[in-house]
């Protein structure tokens, strides 16, 4: 085999490249006979097991490129949920800041008729006051008006009256104090 190999590398003549004997076609036949069974061995030694390991490679890679573009549209899920949730967020602001101006202006409104109650019960007593002090002044003045009258009626005792000057008097005063009505 190796004689033919290199007959056929080196031929038998100068000048010429490849010599063609009888042994030729028998050694291009076995030449081609291990060049398929070199073939087969690699086929099953490393292309099964490379093609195996692209294949498991590729399906991995696949499989990878498949579960990002799972959580990109997960993501992109989440991110249009978030910005939903803050257009609502807002919303729910604007509402909150509603309720509580409405919450404001229901208080202010409690305060004030609170406070005008208040006043209107200030009011209430500041009369119920001055009717109460009128009538103690009212009371001092009658007071005074009597011990006016007893002194006088006592200067005039002194001096000497008689009866019916003092009845006529006396009628007078009451007449008198009967027409001021203790001053109403």
């Amino acid at each position: 085999m190796n004689t033919s190999f290199i007959t056929l590398l080196a031929a038998d003549e100068p000048g010429k490249i490849i010599g063609f004997g009888i042994d030729l076609p028998w050694d291009l036949l076995l030449q081609w006979l291990s060049l398929v069974v070199i073939i087969v061995i690699l086929y099953k030694l490393l292309f099964k097991p490379v093609t195996e390991f692209l294949d498991k490679r590729k399906e991995g890679i696949a499989k990878t490129i498949d579960e990002a573009k799972g959580q990109k549209a997960s993501a992109l899920g989440l991110k249009a949920n978030y910005e939903a949730k803050l257009t609502h967020i807002e919303e729910e602001a604007s509402q909150i800041l509603k309720d509580t101006r409405a919450k404001a202006m229901v208080r202010e409104e409690e305060i004030i008729n609170a406070a005008k109650e208040e006043a209107e019960a200030i009011k209430i007593k500041a009369i119920a006051d001055m009717k109460l002090e009128r009538e103690r002044i009212k009371d001092e003045l009658k007071k005074e008006m009597i011990e006016v009258s007893t002194l006088m009626a006592g200067k005039f005792i002194k001096s000497a009256i008689d009866e019916t000057k003092h009845n006529e008097f006396i009628d007078e005063i009451i007449k008198e104090m009967g027409d001021v009505q203790w001053l109403n």
